[in-house]
């Protein structure tokens, strides 16, 4: 079905809609389970827990879908367990941390800088990608639009903190690093295998470390455990529809449409969380929004013509 081009975009949108649905869902998550500001070591525990169910759905969609009857290259262990500490372990731990040390919009926000960090670790890590004025003019709005976005005023939750988005912002050079190296050596290798393997792997670390500095248990509802399956599905649906619109269509092309994870994540946060949409978040998420359609100009120009 995906392999239409009008169906692909439709879910590759569904796929980008899930993945901004993460904001709210983690901060409401840790309202229902009662999760104080203080409470690290619950909160590292709850990521472990959502990404250990992420890691089995993974593997049941991949059974289900078939795609296990396709042709990969072995997956190397040592990868999956670069994977698992980089991807998974910290960066969730940074992520679930900093997100409840500030808003769900300001997330989004720094979120789509990923394609900035990206740009200079392939610079570094990848001999065939180089810089251009492009990404030079990209990366100065990009760094703008940060700066504006967490600029200081005089409310109080305006200003830049460590722990909040600071720890996204290292959440997010993390997701980015693993991009790269994905990119470098994860070429061929079984993409379900990679991704169940690593979020089991890594939760299970992250699982540890909570259970380790948690000073109480989890108090799950009916509620909450709902709201864990439903991120396990969004990472291991959204990855899954990614992965096969990925195997038949342009990644250049079709790269265009995460940057509608920011808009969706900031949307929803403030209809589910009640948050404030000012106009300084406006202009911060224009000027990142614009530098990452310019850093995918020439690719896009590049693409072929639709049959």
């Amino acid at each position: 079905m995906l392999k239409l081009r009008k169906n692909a975009i439709i879910f590759s949108i569904f796929a980008m809609l899930l993945w901004g649905s993460a904001i709210p869902l983690i901060k409401t998550t840790y309202a229902e389970l009662g999760i104080g500001g203080t409470e690290t070591g619950l909160k590292i525990l709850t990521a472990g827990i959502r990404f250990f169910m992420a890691g089995i759905v993974t593997l049941i969609i991949y059974k289900i879908t078939g795609a296990n009857k396709n042709h990969y290259d072995p997956v190397s262990i040592k990868f999956v367990l670069v994977l698992a500490l980089v991807q998974t372990a910290i960066q969730y731990m940074f992520y679930y941390i900093g997100l409840s040390n500030t808003s769900g919009v300001k997330s989004s926000i720094i979120q789509a800088t990923n394609a900035f960090i990206v740009v200079i670790l392939s610079s570094f890590l990848l001999p065939n990608d180089k810089i251009s004025p492009n990404i030079i003019i990209a990366l100065i709005l990009g760094t703008a639009g940060v700066f504006i976005t967490n600029s200081g005023s005089v409310d109080a939750n305006s200003t830049l903190k460590l722990t909040g988005e600071g720890f996204i912002f290292i959440s997010t050079f993390f997701n980015a690093l693993a991009s790269v190296l994905i990119r470098k050596y994860g070429k061929g290798q079984n993409p379900f295998l990679l991704t169940a393997y690593q979020f089991l792997i890594g939760a299970s670390f992250l699982i540890l470390l909570g259970l380790t500095m948690a000073e109480r248990s989890l108090a799950f509802t009916g509620k909450s455990i709902l709201m864990l399956l439903y991120g396990a599905f969004i990472s291991a649906a959204a990855f899954s529809i990614w992965t096969i619109v990925m195997q038949y269509h342009s990644a250049n092309e079709f790269g265009v449409y995460k940057l509608l994870i920011p808009i969706f994540g900031s949307i929803l946060s403030v209809i589910f969380l009640g948050e404030v949409f000012t106009f300084r978040l406006f202009i911060g998420m224009v000027l990142v929004l614009l530098g990452s359609m310019i850093l995918n100009l020439d690719k896009i120009k590049k693409r072929p013509l639709p049959n």
